[in-house]
């Protein structure tokens, strides 16, 4: 049986799918999109993040750590700890000694039992609600057995899936995960195979070939755009309109979700990871406005977030 690595499990979701979902966030994906609101499901591997409001300052941490890969520097103010990410090998033993969870591992390894067992649990409320259980992350089809033994083990349950999916995968694994999966969130974010290189790590014609895919698969009904609206990136006006004339060309697909950019630099330095974005607000509402018009226009329901 396959396992697989799980970085967070969020539960009474409303937002990922219908009625009332648990929302699964596996760890590993291949691109590295500037603004990634989760960038602790980048890395395959478990990592250590550090909430420096939380920290006591007891040092215990220095003190069971084998590798030394804590160390405390004085500042104006307070203590400030910190942590040499090429030591660290991301063994726990500071985030197990650290009473306060300034210190906390994210990733944990699950068989597909385990995961069962998790989301069994909410089986009432997706009864109730309609609901379901959503695949998130990271990118899900990034541990793809484990991903397809999860699903399964779904069906067999009666239980709804969904899965949120970056499309940047190989049209292989696609093909082998489609017929297992309910309903696709199918990010699309720049059409420009250039800008995609700069801003999320690989081209959009693998993106877009594979929703070409799907929709010639007869599972255009089944799929859900979602546009995370990134200022100056990804919310230009030839952008917009590039993926509005795209998708007024596949069949069946009616719907698209408008994900407003949000700062999370924050995140990046408890997990020692450099953020590159230099926009740091929110799109404007008039610009959100002028976004939903465009893809209304080609006669698409748009659904905003955030």
């Amino acid at each position: 049986m396959a396992v697989g690595t799980i970085f967070d499990i969020q539960r009474f979701a409303i937002h990922d799918g219908p009625g009332i979902r648990t929302n699964i966030f596996l760890k590993g994906c291949p691109l590295r999109c500037w603004w990634c609101q989760n960038p602790e499901g980048q890395s395959p591997d478990p990592q250590l993040m550090y909430f420096e409001f939380k920290c006591l300052h007891c040092h215990l941490c220095m003190d069971v750590c084998p590798l030394r890969a804590i160390e405390v520097v004085v500042k104006e103010g307070g203590d400030v700890h910190i942590i040499d990410r090429d030591k660290c090998n991301a063994c726990g033993l500071c985030s197990d000694s650290c009473p306060s969870g300034a210190l906390k591992m994210v990733g944990k390894v699950y068989t597909v039992e385990q995961l069962i067992e998790e989301i069994k649990r909410d089986i009432p409320l997706y009864d109730s609600s309609g609901g379901g259980v959503t695949f998130t992350g990271g990118e899900p089809l990034f541990q793809p057995q484990f991903l397809k033994e999860v699903l399964i083990a779904c069906h067999d349950l009666g239980i709804h899936n969904a899965v949120e999916t970056s499309g940047f995968v190989s049209s292989d694994i696609m093909k082998s995960l489609m017929k297992d999966i309910d309903l696709f969130l199918y990010d699309i974010k720049l059409m420009d195979d250039e800008e995609s290189m700069l801003y999320v790590g690989g081209p959009s014609s693998v993106i877009l070939s594979n929703l070409r895919l799907l929709v010639e698969s007869g599972r255009g009904k089944d799929i859900i755009i979602r546009f995370p609206v990134i200022p100056t990136i990804t919310d230009t006006d030839r952008n917009v309109k590039q993926i509005a004339e795209f998708l007024s060309a596949l069949r069946d697909i009616e719907e698209i979700h408008l994900l407003p950019f949000h700062d999370v630099g924050e995140k990046y330095q408890r997990l020692g990871m450099t953020y590159k974005m230099t926009v740091h607000n929110p799109p404007t509402q008039e610009r959100l406005r002028e976004i939903k018009e465009t893809f209304e226009s080609v006669g698409l329901k748009v659904v905003f977030y955030g």
